[in-house]
Parts: structure tokens; sequence; C-alpha cells
């Protein structure tokens, strides 16, 4: 049950995002202009075909009844999930223009004009039943729309061949005499049982008012709640308009006066421009409720992260009291009104009630939210830990650099300073000696030259531990050479189109090599030797050191050797990655960025 629930929900997020795809490629711009000069031609004909008298108000009818579909079918584009709608009511409101043609001096126009009122009624149903998605469910509903067309086609439609002249004076045709044939009598005269069938499909479209009413009552009590509000606007302009239709067939088969059931005609029309007005008002209002539930709920997960404070702002966005969010959490099993929604890729699931299934807009939308602030919280998280690591390795760079101070102090101190002041006595002893034995003196100075250049190798020694000569004039390569030159062990260099490169580039990865170097010699037992493989791109400069020693688990053994070559590595924007295991051998890889 649960895992169906979630494979239905996907199935249906994947359906929707395809259908925002094909939607946000069209354009509503052609439509727009095509249904302007349409409902603009539609006007006019109908302004200028009627008598003088009732000019304005014929042409008021085609206006609203052409114009307010095409107008709401328009606004519906903008959403994707309701353009199955909207193309719906720009074709109705395409094929209401039609009606203007009932003004038409001409048989053919005229009937087809005629006949074109007749699928305002069908229109009007198909739209209801299809609100605000476009689309028809339910079995009762597919039911209703199916009775409909059958009793266009046959009741309405198959009788036209058999009626011999249309209604003179309608709402729809003002002729009042010498108006058009209609061009598809067959007939000789009209027969006379057509009355009754008159009386039998009116009736049957009473009974169908009935069975719309409740399909959509049932289908407003099971919508969500930001779908009942959608909703609500054109589903009370429809019962108004059933009760002005009711009044109009109920008038016209009681044999009113025709300027009565005209009149009742003229509401009952107005309550179709009225539903129409309702699709607009649900989807305005419907968009309103969507957007500030999408930003209330950005607002809650911006204040607080805490998990029950969202799983609370979840609800009150979906007003679903029973929702529930998990992250990367196991699937309870699910009561049969419960549903799922889920971005697999961030492993978070909503559970939600069934009835938001219908809702796709919401669920997507409330996904996304979501998904944005696990994304915030995420980046802050990793933002707070490599401000923490920053921290660490400035501090640790201070660290070494004060352990480099005092090793240079002690090794001059312990070497190049003991042997200056052993070379000033002996410069105080060689000056008495060239007064007392000069011939023993000069034996001593000579002696001191020796000692002079002692001192000086032991003072290159320590300036090539700080920054090596050779690395200045030659770079990296030539230094890793005249280093591995004088190891115990192996050491093989090889560079690819290394170049030269500035101070602190360089001196970080050489510096790095060389720390791997010598934690290759004193940890890698059983090594046979080091390679050392250096390469370069256009963007980046990258060295590897390897060898076939003892190797080691990697994180067990992070020694300050290894966190001194991070730091120098990560300090420059480059990376450092160790991958070793135990019995085979370590390889170290640096890579730093060139621009």
């Amino acid at each position: 049950m649960a895992r169906s629930a979630m494979v239905v929900g996907e199935v249906e997020q994947r359906v929707f995002r395809a259908r925002a795809g094909v939607a946000s490629r069209g354009s509503s711009v052609p439509l727009a202009v095509s249904g302007a000069l349409l409902c603009a031609a539609a006007v006019a004909m109908a302004t200028a075909s009627a008598p003088g008298d009732a000019a304005f108000g014929r042409g008021l009818l085609e206006l609203l009844i052409v114009g307010v579909p095409i107008a709401v079918g328009l606004y519906a584009l903008r959403a994707p999930i309701n353009a199955s709608f909207g193309f719906a009511l720009l074709g109705i409101g395409y094929a209401w223009s039609l009606t203007a043609l009932t003004e038409s001096s001409v048989s053919v126009l005229f009937t087809i004009g005629r006949l074109s009122t007749w699928l305002i009624f069908p229109c009007v149903v198909y739209l209801l039943l299809a609100f605000p998605d476009g689309r028809i469910a339910g079995r009762f509903d597919r039911a209703l729309l199916t009775f409909t067309i059958v009793l266009l086609v046959v009741l309405f439609l198959g009788t036209a061949p058999l009626v011999q002249a249309f209604p003179a004076k309608t709402l729809w045709g003002t002729c009042t005499a010498e108006c058009p044939e209609n061009a598809v009598f067959l007939l000789d005269a009209q027969p006379g049982w057509l009355i009754d069938v008159i009386y039998v499909r009116e009736w049957l479209v009473e009974a169908l008012w009935l069975g719309l009413l409740w399909s959509m009552f049932r289908r407003w009590r099971a919508a969500s709640p930001l779908q009942r509000r959608a909703m609500g606007p054109a589903f009370v302009a429809a019962t108004l308009l059933a009760l002005s239709h009711y009044a109009h067939i109920t008038a016209r088969q009681l044999g009113v006066a025709a300027d009565t059931v005209i009149a009742l005609s003229s509401l009952w029309t107005f309550c179709i421009v009225l539903v129409c007005a309702g699709f607009l008002g649900g989807l305005i209002w419907r968009r309103t409720l969507l957007a500030q539930a999408l930003s209330g709920l950005e607002i809650a997960l911006h204040s607080s992260t805490d998990r029950r404070a969202v799983r609370d702002a979840t609800s009150r966005a979906m007003r679903d009291p029973t929702a529930q969010l998990l992250v990367g959490e196991t699937l309870p099993p699910l009561a049969p009104d419960q549903a799922t929604t889920a971005d697999s890729v961030e492993g978070l699931t909503l559970i939600h009630d069934r009835a938001l299934l219908d809702d796709r807009e919401l669920l997507d939308g409330v996904l996304r939210v979501l998904v944005a602030a696990l994304h915030r919280e995420r980046l802050t998280s990793a933002l707070g830990a490599a401000t923490t690591e920053l921290q660490d390795s400035r501090r640790r760079i201070a660290e070494a650099a004060d352990l480099e101070r005092v090793r240079i102090e002690r090794d001059l101190h312990d070497g190049a300073q003991q042997r200056l002041i052993a070379l000033r006595i002996r410069l105080g002893v060689a000056e008495d000696l060239l007064r007392t034995d000069p011939a023993v003196g000069v034996q001593a100075i000579r002696e001191l030259g020796s000692e002079a250049e002692a001192a000086l190798d032991e003072l290159r020694a320590v300036a090539h531990g700080v920054y090596p000569s050779l690395l200045t004039d030659r770079g990296i390569s030539e230094a890793l050479r005249s280093l591995a030159a004088h190891a115990p062990v192996p050491i093989h260099v090889r560079a690819h189109g290394v170049t030269r490169h500035p101070i602190e580039i360089e001196s970080a990865v050489y510096f790095s090599c060389v720390e791997a170097m010598q934690n290759a010699l004193k940890h890698a037992h059983g090594a046979t030797g080091v390679w050392i493989t250096l390469t370069q791109s256009r963007t980046w400069l990258s060295c590897e050191i390897r060898d076939d020693g003892a190797g080691f688990t990697t994180g067990e053994a992070d020694g300050r050797g290894l966190r001194n070559m991070r730091d120098r590595i990560e300090a420059i924007g480059g990376s450092l990655v160790i991958d070793s295991e135990p019995t085979h051998g370590t390889r170290v890889t640096c890579t730093v960025p060139l621009h």
C-alpha cells in the first residue's frame, strides 16, 4: 500500500512537470491576438446585422459569450497546471463565436449559427466537470459527459433536419419575419411529434443538471482546502446557472410570453458568463492563497530549522494536519487516505492527505520550498564546517611557522653560532701566536679557513631548509631532483610540461612533496623506491608521490606532517588526497589551480 501510494505520487509529479514543460514552450501571444480578432469580428457581425434597436444588446451578448471565455483561458495558461483547462476555454470561446452567424441573411450561415447555440450548454457541462485542471477523472463524471454528448448528437443535432424553421425573435436571433430557412431541413413538413421530442430532451437536460450539481458537490467535498476555495466561486455561479436554466425551460414549456422567455434566456446567458468569471475568480483566489501558503512556509523555515517547527509549518501550508516530513527515513505504513510525494534525489518524502494528489501545484511548490530549505541547511552546515576548518588550518599554519622558527633558531644556535663563536676564540689565539710565534700563528690562521667553510656550509643548510635557492633559480622539478640525489632510497622524479609559477604555488607544491618524501623514508618500511610525478595542464598543476612500502589505514595516522601538507595545498585553493592501504603502499596526490 505504501509503495503503491509513493509510485502514484511520483508518476503524477512527472506528468505535471511534463505538462509544465509543454505549456512553458508555447506562447500565449498568438492565441491572444487571434482571440481578440475573432471576438471583434463576431461582435462586428452581430452588431451590423441586427436591427438598430437590438444592435447594442446583440453586440454586448457576443462580446461576453466570446470574449470572457477567451480572456479567462489566456489567464489559465499562465499556470502550467491549468494549461489544459485554459486551452479548453479558448477552444470553447472560439466555437461560441459562431453564434454571431445567427444574424446572417444567408441560409447556410444562419443555420450554422443557430446550431452553434446548442453547443453552449454541453460546453458549459464540460468546463464544470473539468475545472480546474482540465481533467475528467471520475467514472460518474465521464458518464455525465458521455450522456451530454449523446443528448447533443441525438436529440439536438439529430433533430435539426426535422425542424422546418427556427423560432423567430430569440436572444440569439433578432429577426422577426422572413428569417432565413433551415438549410438542413429534409422533409416537406415538420412532424407533429417533434414537440414531444423537444419536451423530452429538455426534461433530460434538467435531469442532467441534477447529476452535474451532485458531481460538483462531491468533487468539492473530496478536494483539498485550497482546491475547495478555487472551486467555490465557479460552483456557486453554476448553481445560479442551473436555476436560471430550469426557469427558462419551465417558462417555455408553459407557454409564457416570448419577451419573458427571452428575458429568462438573457439571465441564463448572463449566468454562463458569470460561471466563466467564477473560473477566473477561483484561479486568481487559488494562486493568491498558494502564494501566501508558500511564502508563509518559506518564512517559517527561515525562522527555525527545528524538525517539529518544519512539520507544523508544512502542515499549515498544505492545510493538512496529518502531513509528515521524512528526510532519509524509512517510510512508515500509510493509512488508506494517505499518499506520498517524494524527491528521490534529496531523499525527502512528504506524507499527506490523498486528496492533495489533485493539487499538484501545491505539492510541487511545497516540495520545492522544502528542498531549498534542505539545501540551505546543508550549505550553512558545510559553510560552518569550512569556516572551522579554515580557522584550524590558519592556527596550524601559524603553529608550524612558530615551530619552524624555533628549529631555525636551534640549528643556528647549535651549529653555525657555535662554530662562529669557536672561530672568534681561535682568531684571538692566532692573534696572540702571531706576536709570540709568527710561524705557528700563520698556520693557525690557515686552519681557520676550513672552519669558516664549515660554518658557511651549515648556514647554507639552514637556508636550504627555509627556501632552497635551486627552487628559486630552476623551479620545482630541478629542486626535487637535487633533493632526490642525496636520498638513501631511490627517488624517481618525472615532470610533464611543468613551467615556472608564482612563489606561493611552487613553495606549497615543493614542500608538500618534501614532506611526503620524508614520510615515505621514515614510515614506508620495505619500500624499494619513491616515485614523484609532476603534471601540468592549462588550469591545474598536480603532483603524485607514490611508494611501495607498508602503507597504512587512512584516517588513523594523520599526523602533523599530513596536516601541514593539507594546509599548504588548501591555502592556495588546491586539494590533497591520500590513498593508502596496509601492504599496498601509499599515494599522495596534490592538485592546485593555476588561475
